[in-house]
Protein backbone atom coordinates (compact mmCIF):
# COMPACT_ATOMS: atom_id res chain seq x y z
CA UNK A 1 0.00 0.00 0.00
CA UNK A 2 1.21 3.52 -0.95
CA UNK A 3 0.47 6.19 1.17
CA UNK A 4 2.55 8.62 -0.81
CA UNK A 5 0.78 11.83 -1.92
CA UNK A 6 -2.43 10.87 0.28
CA UNK A 7 -3.70 11.90 3.49
CA UNK A 8 -4.15 9.79 6.37
CA UNK A 9 -6.40 9.84 9.25
CA UNK A 10 -5.84 7.50 11.70
CA UNK A 11 -8.12 6.86 14.64
CA UNK A 12 -5.27 8.29 17.10
CA UNK A 13 -2.04 9.16 16.13
CA UNK A 14 1.38 10.25 18.53
CA UNK A 15 1.85 13.77 17.51
CA UNK A 16 4.79 15.27 19.80
CA UNK A 17 4.22 14.05 23.25
CA UNK A 18 0.39 13.97 22.85
CA UNK A 19 -2.02 11.38 21.53
CA UNK A 20 -4.72 13.09 19.25
CA UNK A 21 -7.43 11.34 17.71
CA UNK A 22 -9.00 11.90 14.25
CA UNK A 23 -5.88 14.10 12.76
CA UNK A 24 -5.33 14.24 9.14
CA UNK A 25 -1.72 13.99 7.93
CA UNK A 26 -1.01 14.81 4.38
CA UNK A 27 1.70 13.04 2.98
CA UNK A 28 3.57 14.14 -0.42
CA UNK A 29 4.99 12.16 -3.53
CA UNK A 30 8.75 11.85 -1.53
CA UNK A 31 7.21 10.66 1.25
CA UNK A 32 7.63 13.62 4.02
CA UNK A 33 4.74 15.08 5.62
CA UNK A 34 3.84 18.41 5.00
CA UNK A 35 0.79 18.84 7.25
CA UNK A 36 -1.04 18.06 9.90
CA UNK A 37 -4.60 18.84 10.94
CA UNK A 38 -8.08 18.21 11.82
CA UNK A 39 -9.79 15.96 11.06
CA UNK A 40 -12.09 16.43 7.25
CA UNK A 41 -13.39 13.47 5.09
CA UNK A 42 -10.27 11.44 3.82
CA UNK A 43 -8.32 8.25 3.67
CA UNK A 44 -9.29 7.26 7.53
CA UNK A 45 -7.32 4.92 9.01
CA UNK A 46 -9.53 3.00 11.28
CA UNK A 47 -9.38 1.18 14.67
CA UNK A 48 -5.19 2.30 14.53
CA UNK A 49 -3.28 4.25 16.29
CA UNK A 50 -0.25 5.45 14.46
CA UNK A 51 3.24 5.94 16.68
CA UNK A 52 6.55 6.98 15.10
CA UNK A 53 8.11 3.71 13.00
CA UNK A 54 11.04 2.13 15.72
CA UNK A 55 14.13 3.06 14.89
CA UNK A 56 16.74 0.02 15.53
CA UNK A 57 20.65 1.59 16.30
CA UNK A 58 22.42 -1.24 16.72
CA UNK A 59 21.62 -4.69 14.14
CA UNK A 60 24.19 -7.22 12.91
CA UNK A 61 21.77 -8.88 10.98
CA UNK A 62 23.53 -12.01 10.07
CA UNK A 63 23.90 -13.30 13.70
CA UNK A 64 19.93 -14.09 13.78
CA UNK A 65 20.85 -17.41 11.99
CA UNK A 66 22.73 -18.82 14.93
CA UNK A 67 18.62 -18.91 16.20
CA UNK A 68 18.14 -22.46 17.87
CA UNK A 69 21.76 -22.68 18.57
CA UNK A 70 21.70 -20.87 21.80
CA UNK A 71 23.67 -23.83 24.13
CA UNK A 72 22.38 -21.57 27.08
CA UNK A 73 22.64 -23.74 30.06
CA UNK A 74 25.29 -26.20 28.46
CA UNK A 75 28.69 -26.45 29.82
CA UNK A 76 29.95 -25.02 26.04
CA UNK A 77 27.80 -21.90 26.15
CA UNK A 78 29.84 -20.85 29.50
CA UNK A 79 31.13 -17.42 27.83
CA UNK A 80 30.31 -14.56 25.54
CA UNK A 81 33.61 -15.38 23.75
CA UNK A 82 32.51 -19.00 23.46
CA UNK A 83 29.40 -18.09 21.58
CA UNK A 84 31.70 -15.82 19.35
CA UNK A 85 33.53 -18.59 17.56
CA UNK A 86 30.09 -20.05 16.87
CA UNK A 87 29.19 -16.98 15.42
CA UNK A 88 32.47 -16.90 13.12
CA UNK A 89 31.24 -19.97 11.53
CA UNK A 90 28.15 -17.91 9.95
CA UNK A 91 30.22 -15.92 8.11
CA UNK A 92 33.22 -18.31 7.10
CA UNK A 93 33.10 -18.34 3.48
CA UNK A 94 30.64 -16.11 3.48
CA UNK A 95 29.41 -15.06 -0.27
CA UNK A 96 27.19 -11.62 -1.55
CA UNK A 97 24.34 -14.04 -2.13
CA UNK A 98 25.01 -16.11 1.06
CA UNK A 99 25.11 -12.59 3.18
CA UNK A 100 22.08 -10.57 1.15
CA UNK A 101 19.93 -13.73 2.20
CA UNK A 102 20.61 -13.17 5.91
CA UNK A 103 20.07 -9.71 5.74
CA UNK A 104 16.82 -9.88 3.83
CA UNK A 105 15.39 -12.15 5.92
CA UNK A 106 16.49 -10.00 8.87
CA UNK A 107 15.32 -6.91 7.44
CA UNK A 108 12.04 -8.29 6.56
CA UNK A 109 11.27 -9.37 10.12
CA UNK A 110 12.15 -6.51 11.52
CA UNK A 111 9.72 -4.48 9.38
CA UNK A 112 7.01 -6.56 10.25
CA UNK A 113 7.99 -5.79 14.08
CA UNK A 114 7.97 -2.27 13.76
CA UNK A 115 11.20 -1.11 12.97
CA UNK A 116 11.03 1.18 9.80
CA UNK A 117 14.80 2.43 10.56
CA UNK A 118 17.73 -0.14 11.17
CA UNK A 119 21.37 0.74 11.58
CA UNK A 120 23.37 -2.36 10.41
CA UNK A 121 26.97 -2.61 12.15
CA UNK A 122 28.45 -3.74 9.29
CA UNK A 123 32.31 -4.94 9.62
CA UNK A 124 31.37 -8.53 7.31
CA UNK A 125 33.27 -6.33 4.56
CA UNK A 126 35.44 -9.31 2.53
CA UNK A 127 34.91 -12.77 0.23
CA UNK A 128 36.94 -14.63 -0.99
CA UNK A 129 35.81 -13.01 -4.50
CA UNK A 130 36.95 -9.28 -3.30
CA UNK A 131 37.68 -6.81 -0.86
CA UNK A 132 34.70 -5.12 0.73
CA UNK A 133 32.53 -6.65 -1.56
CA UNK A 134 30.26 -8.02 0.24
CA UNK A 135 28.70 -4.17 1.49
CA UNK A 136 26.48 -3.32 -1.34
CA UNK A 137 24.58 -7.26 -0.44
CA UNK A 138 23.61 -5.34 2.88
CA UNK A 139 22.28 -2.33 0.53
CA UNK A 140 20.41 -4.31 -1.91
CA UNK A 141 18.75 -6.31 0.36
CA UNK A 142 17.46 -3.41 2.68
CA UNK A 143 16.46 -1.91 -0.78
CA UNK A 144 14.14 -4.97 -1.65
CA UNK A 145 12.68 -5.21 1.92
CA UNK A 146 11.79 -1.23 1.81
CA UNK A 147 13.32 -0.88 5.61
CA UNK A 148 15.23 2.47 5.94
CA UNK A 149 18.83 1.74 6.67
CA UNK A 150 21.59 3.65 8.34
CA UNK A 151 24.49 1.41 6.94
CA UNK A 152 27.18 2.18 9.80
CA UNK A 153 30.53 1.12 8.10
CA UNK A 154 32.69 -0.54 10.75
CA UNK A 155 36.51 -0.90 10.83
CA UNK A 156 38.19 -3.47 12.01
CA UNK A 157 42.04 -3.92 12.01
CA UNK A 158 42.97 -6.82 14.90
CA UNK A 159 42.10 -9.20 16.91
CA UNK A 160 43.21 -7.68 20.27
CA UNK A 161 44.89 -4.96 22.20
CA UNK A 162 48.45 -7.39 21.59
CA UNK A 163 48.05 -7.48 17.92
CA UNK A 164 47.97 -11.16 18.08
CA UNK A 165 47.31 -14.13 15.47
CA UNK A 166 43.84 -13.41 14.33
CA UNK A 167 40.85 -15.78 13.94
CA UNK A 168 41.25 -17.92 10.47
CA UNK A 169 37.40 -15.83 9.63
CA UNK A 170 38.52 -12.35 11.00
CA UNK A 171 40.32 -12.15 7.62
CA UNK A 172 36.65 -11.19 6.28
CA UNK A 173 36.61 -8.30 8.56
CA UNK A 174 40.02 -6.61 8.41
CA UNK A 175 41.28 -3.94 6.53
CA UNK A 176 43.56 -0.54 7.50
CA UNK A 177 42.66 2.62 8.11
CA UNK A 178 43.39 3.76 4.51
CA UNK A 179 42.07 0.63 2.59
CA UNK A 180 39.13 1.76 4.99
CA UNK A 181 38.56 5.11 4.03
CA UNK A 182 39.06 4.84 0.41
CA UNK A 183 36.02 2.65 0.25
CA UNK A 184 34.18 5.16 2.40
CA UNK A 185 34.93 7.50 0.43
CA UNK A 186 33.73 5.72 -3.18
CA UNK A 187 30.51 4.64 -0.83
CA UNK A 188 29.74 7.99 -0.28
CA UNK A 189 29.16 9.14 -3.93
CA UNK A 190 27.63 5.59 -4.75
CA UNK A 191 24.73 5.88 -2.12
CA UNK A 192 22.22 8.01 -3.50
CA UNK A 193 18.99 6.10 -2.53
CA UNK A 194 16.58 8.33 -0.09
CA UNK A 195 16.54 5.56 2.51
CA UNK A 196 19.95 4.94 2.54
CA UNK A 197 22.53 7.10 4.83
CA UNK A 198 26.03 6.05 5.89
CA UNK A 199 27.75 6.11 9.04
CA UNK A 200 31.18 4.89 10.97
CA UNK A 201 31.91 2.87 13.84
CA UNK A 202 35.31 1.54 15.11
CA UNK A 203 34.95 -1.87 15.76
CA UNK A 204 36.02 -2.13 19.46
CA UNK A 205 39.06 -0.41 21.63
CA UNK A 206 40.53 -4.40 21.31
CA UNK A 207 39.49 -4.36 17.54
CA UNK A 208 41.19 -0.63 16.25
CA UNK A 209 44.15 1.04 17.68
CA UNK A 210 43.98 4.25 19.77
CA UNK A 211 45.13 6.08 16.89
CA UNK A 212 42.75 4.78 13.91
CA UNK A 213 40.15 5.50 16.97
CA UNK A 214 40.91 9.17 16.54
CA UNK A 215 41.34 9.42 12.96
CA UNK A 216 38.47 7.66 12.06
CA UNK A 217 36.32 10.08 14.60
CA UNK A 218 37.65 13.19 12.94
CA UNK A 219 36.63 11.82 9.91
CA UNK A 220 32.98 11.17 11.12
CA UNK A 221 32.96 14.93 12.25
CA UNK A 222 34.34 16.13 8.78
CA UNK A 223 31.55 13.94 6.97
CA UNK A 224 28.60 14.82 9.76
CA UNK A 225 28.61 11.40 10.07
CA UNK A 226 27.54 9.25 13.46
CA UNK A 227 30.22 7.42 14.88
CA UNK A 228 29.67 3.80 17.43
CA UNK A 229 31.84 1.41 18.49
CA UNK A 230 31.28 -1.38 20.99
CA UNK A 231 32.46 -0.15 24.57
CA UNK A 232 33.08 -2.26 27.28
CA UNK A 233 30.57 -5.31 27.51
CA UNK A 234 33.28 -7.44 28.76
CA UNK A 235 35.15 -7.53 31.69
CA UNK A 236 37.81 -8.98 29.72
CA UNK A 237 37.98 -5.65 27.30
CA UNK A 238 38.73 -3.64 30.31
CA UNK A 239 41.07 -6.31 31.93
CA UNK A 240 43.06 -6.26 28.82
CA UNK A 241 43.61 -2.82 28.10
CA UNK A 242 44.71 -2.13 31.83
CA UNK A 243 47.43 -5.50 31.33
CA UNK A 244 48.60 -5.02 27.60
CA UNK A 245 48.38 -1.59 27.22
CA UNK A 246 49.75 -0.35 30.60
CA UNK A 247 48.11 2.85 30.61
CA UNK A 248 46.09 2.51 33.69
CA UNK A 249 43.01 3.55 31.76
CA UNK A 250 40.39 1.89 30.26
CA UNK A 251 38.79 2.02 26.93
CA UNK A 252 36.05 4.37 28.22
CA UNK A 253 39.01 6.20 29.95
CA UNK A 254 40.85 6.54 26.53
CA UNK A 255 38.09 7.74 24.33
CA UNK A 256 36.64 10.74 26.67
CA UNK A 257 40.60 12.09 26.96
CA UNK A 258 41.34 11.44 23.16
CA UNK A 259 38.17 12.28 21.64
CA UNK A 260 36.08 15.11 21.39
CA UNK A 261 32.83 13.36 22.23
CA UNK A 262 29.18 14.93 21.67
CA UNK A 263 25.79 13.70 20.24
CA UNK A 264 27.24 12.00 17.53
CA UNK A 265 29.29 9.69 19.69
CA UNK A 266 27.43 6.37 20.82
CA UNK A 267 28.76 4.02 22.78
CA UNK A 268 27.23 0.28 22.25
CA UNK A 269 26.59 -1.71 25.28
CA UNK A 270 29.19 -0.08 27.93
CA UNK A 271 28.14 -2.51 30.49
CA UNK A 272 30.97 -2.45 32.79
CA UNK A 273 31.71 0.82 32.04
CA UNK A 274 32.11 2.93 35.29
CA UNK A 275 29.01 5.40 36.80
CA UNK A 276 31.81 8.01 36.47
CA UNK A 277 32.41 7.95 32.70
CA UNK A 278 29.05 7.35 32.14
CA UNK A 279 28.34 10.77 33.62
CA UNK A 280 31.14 12.18 31.51
CA UNK A 281 29.40 10.28 28.66
CA UNK A 282 26.01 12.46 29.57
CA UNK A 283 27.34 15.59 30.46
CA UNK A 284 29.20 15.87 26.51
CA UNK A 285 25.52 14.30 25.09
CA UNK A 286 26.43 11.35 23.99
CA UNK A 287 24.51 8.56 23.28
CA UNK A 288 24.21 4.92 24.96
CA UNK A 289 22.80 2.19 22.91
CA UNK A 290 21.49 -0.63 24.64
CA UNK A 291 20.27 -4.10 23.30
CA UNK A 292 18.77 -5.64 26.54
CA UNK A 293 17.50 -9.04 24.74
CA UNK A 294 20.74 -9.91 23.50
CA UNK A 295 22.89 -8.66 26.72
CA UNK A 296 20.35 -10.99 28.68
CA UNK A 297 20.76 -13.67 26.21
CA UNK A 298 24.61 -13.46 26.05
CA UNK A 299 25.18 -13.49 30.23
CA UNK A 300 26.45 -9.67 29.85
CA UNK A 301 24.42 -7.98 31.97
CA UNK A 302 22.71 -4.06 31.92
CA UNK A 303 24.36 -0.58 32.59
CA UNK A 304 24.62 1.44 34.76
CA UNK A 305 21.62 4.47 33.49
CA UNK A 306 21.22 8.48 34.45
CA UNK A 307 18.30 10.67 33.92
CA UNK A 308 19.85 12.74 31.35
CA UNK A 309 21.91 9.90 29.52
CA UNK A 310 19.96 9.52 25.99
CA UNK A 311 19.82 6.10 25.31
CA UNK A 312 18.37 4.04 21.85
CA UNK A 313 18.08 0.18 21.68
CA UNK A 314 19.28 -2.15 19.34
CA UNK A 315 18.03 -5.91 18.23
CA UNK A 316 22.22 -7.21 17.86
CA UNK A 317 22.50 -10.52 18.00
CA UNK A 318 18.41 -10.78 16.26
CA UNK A 319 17.54 -13.79 18.08
CA UNK A 320 14.61 -12.22 19.17
CA UNK A 321 13.18 -9.08 17.55
CA UNK A 322 10.91 -7.23 19.43
CA UNK A 323 11.48 -3.55 19.61
CA UNK A 324 8.87 -3.41 22.76
CA UNK A 325 10.58 -6.41 24.79
CA UNK A 326 13.62 -4.28 23.93
CA UNK A 327 12.25 -1.62 25.86
CA UNK A 328 10.73 -3.31 28.69
CA UNK A 329 13.74 -5.43 29.67
CA UNK A 330 15.67 -1.23 29.69
CA UNK A 331 13.07 -0.92 32.38
CA UNK A 332 13.08 -4.48 33.86
CA UNK A 333 16.33 -4.93 34.51
CA UNK A 334 16.94 -1.32 36.28
CA UNK A 335 14.37 -1.70 38.25
CA UNK A 336 15.37 -5.38 39.82
CA UNK A 337 18.71 -4.06 39.80
CA UNK A 338 17.85 -1.69 41.75
CA UNK A 339 14.31 -2.81 43.85
CA UNK A 340 12.26 0.47 42.74
CA UNK A 341 9.56 0.85 40.31
CA UNK A 342 11.22 4.39 39.39
CA UNK A 343 14.57 4.11 37.68
CA UNK A 344 15.70 7.61 35.92
CA UNK A 345 12.43 7.68 34.94
CA UNK A 346 11.98 5.01 32.48
CA UNK A 347 7.60 5.41 31.89
CA UNK A 348 6.31 4.24 28.70
CA UNK A 349 6.39 7.84 27.09
CA UNK A 350 10.48 7.82 27.67
CA UNK A 351 10.87 4.46 26.44
CA UNK A 352 9.15 5.08 23.19
CA UNK A 353 11.03 8.40 23.18
CA UNK A 354 14.12 6.38 23.40
CA UNK A 355 13.06 3.44 20.39
CA UNK A 356 12.42 6.78 18.06
CA UNK A 357 13.85 9.96 18.63
CA UNK A 358 16.73 8.42 20.58
CA UNK A 359 17.73 5.82 17.80
CA UNK A 360 17.32 8.75 15.29
CA UNK A 361 19.62 11.06 17.18
CA UNK A 362 22.23 8.04 17.46
CA UNK A 363 22.15 7.99 13.53
CA UNK A 364 22.36 11.37 13.00
CA UNK A 365 18.77 10.87 11.10
CA UNK A 366 16.62 13.26 13.61
CA UNK A 367 15.72 15.72 10.70
CA UNK A 368 14.19 12.60 9.13
CA UNK A 369 12.79 10.49 11.36
CA UNK A 370 11.43 9.81 14.56
CA UNK A 371 8.19 11.70 15.39
CA UNK A 372 5.54 12.00 13.46
CA UNK A 373 5.71 15.97 12.35
CA UNK A 374 5.34 18.32 9.14
CA UNK A 375 9.18 17.76 7.55
CA UNK A 376 9.64 13.92 8.76
CA UNK A 377 8.98 11.21 6.72
CA UNK A 378 6.12 8.95 6.87
CA UNK A 379 7.68 6.54 8.83
CA UNK A 380 4.99 4.84 11.18
CA UNK A 381 3.79 1.87 12.88
CA UNK A 382 0.64 1.35 13.73
CA UNK A 383 -1.51 -0.85 16.50
CA UNK A 384 -4.78 -2.02 16.21
CA UNK A 385 -7.19 -0.82 18.69
CA UNK A 386 -9.67 -4.17 18.58
CA UNK A 387 -7.10 -6.37 19.75
CA UNK A 388 -7.15 -8.06 22.98
CA UNK A 389 -4.79 -6.38 24.65
CA UNK A 390 -5.81 -2.92 23.72
CA UNK A 391 -9.80 -2.82 22.88
CA UNK A 392 -10.36 -1.85 26.75
CA UNK A 393 -7.94 1.13 26.74
CA UNK A 394 -10.51 3.97 27.06
CA UNK A 395 -8.66 6.73 27.79
CA UNK A 396 -5.86 8.36 25.54
CA UNK A 397 -3.04 8.79 28.34
CA UNK A 398 -3.35 4.86 28.73
CA UNK A 399 -2.73 4.01 25.00
CA UNK A 400 1.15 4.58 25.04
CA UNK A 401 1.59 2.50 28.37
CA UNK A 402 -0.67 -0.65 27.20
CA UNK A 403 0.97 -0.30 24.04
CA UNK A 404 4.69 -0.39 25.71
CA UNK A 405 4.35 -2.79 28.70
CA UNK A 406 1.13 -4.55 27.03
CA UNK A 407 1.83 -5.39 22.84
CA UNK A 408 3.85 -7.39 21.21
CA UNK A 409 4.36 -7.88 17.27
CA UNK A 410 1.13 -9.68 17.44
CA UNK A 411 -0.71 -6.06 17.77
CA UNK A 412 1.18 -4.59 14.66
CA UNK A 413 -1.19 -3.67 12.21
CA UNK A 414 0.63 -1.92 9.34
CA UNK A 415 4.20 -0.56 9.01
CA UNK A 416 4.74 2.29 6.55
CA UNK A 417 8.63 3.50 5.42
CA UNK A 418 8.71 6.30 3.10
CA UNK A 419 5.09 6.61 2.68
CA UNK A 420 5.11 3.24 1.28
CA UNK A 421 3.56 -0.42 3.23
CA UNK A 422 5.36 -3.74 2.07
CA UNK A 423 2.08 -5.42 1.10
CA UNK A 424 3.97 -8.83 0.93
CA UNK A 425 4.40 -8.85 4.85
CA UNK A 426 0.95 -9.94 7.03
CA UNK A 427 -0.31 -8.20 9.90
CA UNK A 428 -2.95 -8.82 12.30
CA UNK A 429 -6.44 -7.62 10.87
Amino acid sequence: MNFKSCVVVPEYALIGNEILKNVAITVNENGKITEIAPFSENAVVGNEVLVPGFVNAHSHAFHRHLRGRSEIGGKTAETFWKWRDNMYGLVDGVTKEKLYEYCHQTFLEMLSAGITTVGEFHYVHHSVNGRFDLDSAVIEAAQDVGIRLALIQTLYERAGFDNGPIHPVQKNFISSYDEFIENMDKLTKQVTQPTVSLAVAAHSARGVSLESIQKLFKYSEQKNMAFHIHLEEQPKEIDDCLSILKLNKTPSDLLLEQLNLGKTFTSVHSTYTTPSNIGKFAERGCNLCICPLTEGYLGDGFPYLLPNLPICFGTDCNNRICFLEEMRWACYTQQMKFNSRSVVGLSASKLLEAATVGGARSLCLEEKVGKIEVGMQFDVVSFDLTSPTLKNCQKTDELIDSIVFGCGNREIKRVVVNGYQNSSIKYSS
